[in-house]
């Protein structure tokens, strides 16, 4: 029940919304700015439709200014979350875990047993563990987050998700050479006996086939987050382009397409943390 109403909630102020910006405007509605606006980044946050938005100024340090968006502020929130969550529930002296623990273990457990080691095997996947289990609830958490009408996806960014393969894409080298050696990792890409001329263009492929593996990792996530969103908004927003009897059509499918992205959430997070240890596994593996 408490997912419905949460899910309800949300379309009612995402009309409420549309709503505000129908009567603000006479002019006929502009679908492409309005459903652009509510997933791109910027330096207003909108934590309620009818307050005031809050201007987030950027970050003065010298004279060097770092932006500071409501992306920024996103992830802020998720860090500061996590960090709320997962240290009082593991940081505890006692024998017994509590109950946040207890919710926490199953996944945890999921995520190492299911995804990390047989990705890269026990001994590295122990070793690896922590970064892997950081960046499954750094996107879960992310995807959730963005489904709260008061918030937005960041996963919904493509910066974003381009500098998670980054981080996956660095790993990958530090990985391939702590457990190969810096030409060793080079020399796997290779295989044995073969001639020169083949063996430099298959190391080319290989080297192409790491950046587009990355590239795969950034897009899927971008594409699938976005999309769940595009959708929603549309379907609210042909209430005010068809007629405003189409609310009883389109609240309905935005509500259920709502509750798929909540799968839809930890579904990407898990396929994002499992390929990422797929390709990290492999940069140590013989061809």
């Amino acid at each position: 029940m408490q997912i419905h109403t949460l899910f309800f909630i949300k379309i009612l102020l995402a009309l409420s919304i549309c709503t505000s910006f129908a009567e603000q405007n006479q002019e006929p509605l502009d679908l492409s700015a309005t459903l652009l606006e509510h997933i791109s980044d910027g330096h207003e946050w909108h934590p309620l439709p009818f307050l005031k938005p809050i201007h987030l100024s950027p970050l003065s340090t010298g004279s060097v200014q770092i932006p500071f968006t409501q992306h920024i502020l996103m992830m802020l929130i998720i860090v500061v979350i996590l960090f709320g969550v997962f240290i009082p529930a593991f940081s505890s002296k006692k024998i017994l875990p509590g109950k946040t623990a207890n919710i926490l273990e199953p996944v945890i457990f999921f995520v190492r047993d299911s995804l990390v080691y047989p990705a890269m095997g026990k001994e590295s996947g122990e070793k690896w563990l922590p970064f892997f289990l950081t960046l499954f609830f750094f996107i879960l958490l992310s995807n959730l987050l963005g489904l709260i009408p008061a918030f937005s996806t960041i996963t919904g960014n493509f910066s974003i998700t381009v500098a998670l393969a980054c981080i996956v894409f660095s790993v990958i080298f530090f990985h391939g050479f702590s457990k190969c050696g810096f030409i060793g990792f080079f020399k796997n890409m290779i295989p044995k006996g073969m001639p020169l001329p083949i063996a430099l263009f298959v190391f080319l492929l290989e080297l192409f086939g790491l950046l587009i593996k990355n590239s795969v990792l950034a897009v899927r996530l971008f594409a699938n987050m976005m999309a769940g969103h595009l959708v929603i908004g549309s379907l609210l927003v042909l209430i005010f382009i068809i007629h405003p009897l189409a609310v009883f059509v389109s609240v309905p499918m935005a509500v259920a397409i709502s509750l798929l992205e909540v799968l839809v959430a930890f579904i990407q997070a898990m396929v994002f943390t499992m390929l990422s240890a797929i390709f990290i596994g492999m940069a140590s593996s013989q061809h």
